[in-house]
């Protein structure tokens, strides 16, 4: 009965967490109660039907059928939350002036009372579905059906319970705080089940984990204790993430906050294009990632754009390795760009490597884009979109495409980079392959000739860090130079021993 109780406890808890978020976000729109109802209808005949088919789902994939199951679920929950969050920032605040009229509808735009169902009868479905496999499980080792009736009921009365405490809780916020509460809510919960749908793939061998466990804080709050069960469907929390676990939280965060800022306001139609074909091409690469191909002089790009500079930057990286194959391995690059508009910057590439024991020889020549999606500073994160096609001059080599967001924020005297890639490769006789990398910095904008930073550069299980310095000066009234350097140490064992990297760039 015990072990019952704590099944039908934890996925009943999780189910009502959402769906009294999902009602508190949309209060005070006519008909919400039906899409409500209807939603848990539609969940709790899914989560029938997964029953019917109980041993056919859990053996699926050799054996990973449920897996897969439960991370195409969260999935597509994801999804129709962040179509709800960018809903609610263009039309929140009409809500907002017509609350105190219960049953008020929005005047203009569709309701997101679709997206509200959808996402309550996923979660239903996908605890429901939860609950009929484990105790399909726990009727295998012998309990009996009166135990497991007893169980149950008290998991589903208590689970209910703090459920609809959250729910009344929301409720007392005031109206001028409500969508701002309700909106980071639903943001922290998509990034949540993202999170758990790659920790899913990863089990089912679909995703690199890209590290196993980056802490562990089991020690603080348990993922068997009630806290820790609230924490895990509130925000996401995981005692021990994986490395991909926490690509997919960030990812999710910045893909749908940016979208609320960017299709909640006004904006040039440059950016209304990128940023859904910038969620799409990020999530498939998501999807089928095995490795990316990090060199060694790659860089750290800025998602800003100078409208009308033209910019000669020389780049050089060499690595330190106690693997043959990689030690004394060198990377040469040469960019010639200029920024052609106020959003977008453009470069011609040619990269040269040198492989251990070989000669120079030139590789690939590579179109580099950048598109400044957002003015700086004037949202929380300034956005950018980064796309490079890859031209290899020998048969050998691959095409290449490589798309992915850059971030840039502001703290005090600290300036923080992210980048995010997926890389397409494909052509002259090879496989389609995907991949995924980042690279990261933050720098001490000190105000002397020579400032400190740290840098990052990584890829599914190798991963380099280390300390960087950074300068510049002008060269005369309309020209200056940028330089930085960087000393990376390998932190995982897939990764190089060292690598120094280095750039100079002349921008007129």
């Amino acid at each position: 009965m015990l072990a019952s109780a704590l099944i039908v406890f934890r996925e009943v808890l999780e189910a009502a967490l959402v769906i009294g978020i999902a009602c508190a976000a949309t209060r005070g729109i006519a008909g919400r109660n039906g899409w409500v109802g209807g939603g848990i209808a539609a969940g709790v005949a899914g989560a029938a039907l997964v029953a019917a088919f109980a041993e056919a789902i859990a053996g699926w994939a050799e054996g990973m059928g449920q897996e897969i199951f439960n991370a195409s679920v969260l999935l597509a929950a994801v999804a129709m939350l962040g179509w709800h969050n960018v809903w609610m920032a263009r039309h929140g605040r009409e809500m907002a002036q017509q609350m105190s009229a219960l049953g008020a509808s929005v005047q203009s735009g569709a309701r997101p009372l679709y997206a509200i169902g959808a996402v309550i009868a996923l979660a239903v479905l996908r605890e429901g579905s939860e609950v009929v496999l484990f105790m399909h499980g726990i009727a295998a080792g012998g309990s009996t059906a009166a135990g497991m009736l007893a169980g149950g009921t008290i998991g589903l009365v208590g689970g209910g319970a703090l459920g609809a405490l959250l729910y009344f809780g929301l409720l007392r916020i005031p109206t001028r705080h409500f969508f701002t509460v309700t909106s980071w809510m639903i943001l922290l919960l998509a990034a949540g089940m993202a999170s758990q749908a790659a920790a899913y793939l990863v089990q089912a061998d679909y995703l690199p984990a890209l590290g196993d466990s980056l802490w562990d804080s089991s020690h603080i709050v348990s993922h068997d204790s009630v806290v820790g069960e609230i924490l895990r469907t509130l925000v996401g929390y995981d005692a021990r993430p994986a490395g991909i676990q926490l690509l997919f939280y960030v990812a999710t965060l910045a893909t749908i906050g940016a979208a609320m800022k960017l299709l909640g306001n006004p904006v040039p139609a440059a950016a209304r294009v990128a940023v859904p074909a910038l969620a799409l091409a990020v999530g498939a690469a998501l999807l089928a990632a095995p490795r990316a191909e990090a060199g060694p002089a790659d860089k750290v790009y800025r998602p800003l754009v100078e409208y009308g500079e033209t910019e000669v930057e020389l780049r050089a990286g060499y690595v330190a390795d106690q693997r043959d194959a990689l030690d004394t391995a060198q990377a040469y690059v040469l960019d010639f760009g200029h920024g052609v508009t106020t959003w977008w910057f453009t470069e011609a590439v040619l990269e040269l490597e040198k492989a251990p024991d070989e000669s120079l020889e030139a590789e690939e020549l590579e179109w580099e884009n950048i598109f400044q999606l957002t003015g700086q500073g004037e949202y929380f994160v300034d956005l950018g979109l980064f796309a490079e096609l890859k031209l290899p001059l020998e048969v050998e080599y691959p095409y290449g495409l490589e798309v992915g967001p850059m971030f840039q924020k502001d703290t005090g005297p600290l300036t923080h980079n992210l980048n995010l890639f997926a890389e397409w490769a494909f052509g002259n006789g090879f496989a389609t392959e995907n991949a995924l990398g980042y690279s990261l910095q933050s720098r001490w904008r000190s105000g002397t000739r020579v400032e400190l930073g740290l840098q990052g550069f990584g890829e599914e299980d190798a991963h380099l860090l280390g300390p960087a310095v950074f300068g510049g000066g002008r060269l005369g009234a309309r020209s200056k130079f940028k330089w930085d350097a960087a000393v990376l140490a390998g932190v995982t064992d897939e990764a190089e021993d060292w690598r120094l990297r280095w750039q100079l760039e002349f921008e007129f």
